[in-house]
This record gives structure tokens, sequence and C-alpha cells, in this order.
């Protein structure tokens, strides 16, 4: 099957996506280029974010995307470029668990899809550090959603949030196919 691992689980889930959203998930890679706006949260959730590689806060940051399949497009690495700050994941669809896992380093975070009101919501199910699962307390939850802009774009909202903590950091932005 073609595409990347979101297009993998849209795929299986029988996910009806408009129709952007659904051919940069299928090219299975790629290189794409916008504009964001990154905010982060209180002074733990910075350092937080920055031992995962998450960029600075800032407005109007270019903002490029490279996805590259590798082990024979079983898997995607997304490097994600916000002016000179680089956010690198590797992304594969678990088709025994039915979800997307998404890896920075030590830390496992397994995905879920679901579409509303035309957008792609992202929800994260469970995470993992060395393996173990994260109690529910230091679990990031998710308010990431794609879709498609006024002007015909791919646009995304990215947010993580951890009990306790708040925002871990949230980027927006939109770029061409």
């Amino acid at each position: 099957m073609a595409g990347d691992a979101f297009a993998k689980l849209i795929a299986a889930k029988g996910l009806e996506v408009p129709k952007v959203l659904r051919a940069f998930h299928q090219r299975g890679g790629g290189h794409y280029s916008g504009c964001a706006q990154v905010q982060s949260g209180n002074g733990l959730a910075r350092l937080l974010t920055r031992i995962l590689g998450f960029p600075p806060a800032g407005t109007a940051v270019p903002f490029s995307i490279e996805i590259n399949p590798v082990d024979g497009g079983e898997a995607h690495i997304w490097n994600r470029h916000f002016g000179p700050s680089t956010t690198r994941s590797s992304l594969r669809y678990d088709a025994q668990r039915g979800c997307v896992v998404e890896s920075f380093g030590p830390v496992l975070i397994d995905l879920d899809l679901e579409v509303e009101d035309a957008m792609l919501r992202v929800q994260v199910l469970r995470a993992r550090l060395f393996g173990m699962v994260l109690p529910g307390f230091l679990t990031p939850k998710s308010a990431a959603r794609e879709f498609v802009t006024p002007e015909g774009r791919f646009g995304f909202d990215i947010a993580g949030h951890l009990p306790g903590v708040g925002l871990l950091i949230r980027y927006c932005g939109e770029f061409d196919l």
C-alpha cells in the first residue's frame, strides 16, 4: 500500500478525508514549504520540548517539511524545519494495533485518526518511554488537526499538552502541495 503511515491508517479505517489531505499522505514522501507560528508553554514545557527537538516560540517562522521513506516504505522520517530548528521523528503504521506509531528518540507515541468537520484529527492513545507504557499523567494529550485552508492549501494545527504541565508545544501553519 502506497503512502505514509497516516495513509495506511486512513485506508484501514475507511476514512473519508478531503482530497488535499489524502494526496499529501498518499505521496509517501516529498518536500513542502510554508510558514508557521510556534507557541511554547511554561519553563518545564520548554525544557521538555527542547530535549525532544522542538523549536522555540516564534511568529511567521519559515517552515518546511521533508518526508522520506525508510525500510522499504514501511516507515517514514519526518523532518520539520522551523527556521534553523529541526524536529525529527519516525512514523510507521502498526497494523496489529491499528495505529500509527511516532517515535522521537526513546519516546514512542501511539496515534489514532478520525475525521470531523472535514478535518483529520490526530489523537494520542498511549505513550512509551524506552518501551515502558507511561501512566496517564505522563502521557501527552493531543489537539492536532489537519485541514484544507480556504485557499486550498494544506493546513495544520498541532498542539501537545501534558497533564500537570499544560501546553508543551503548539505549531500551526500551512503549505502548498
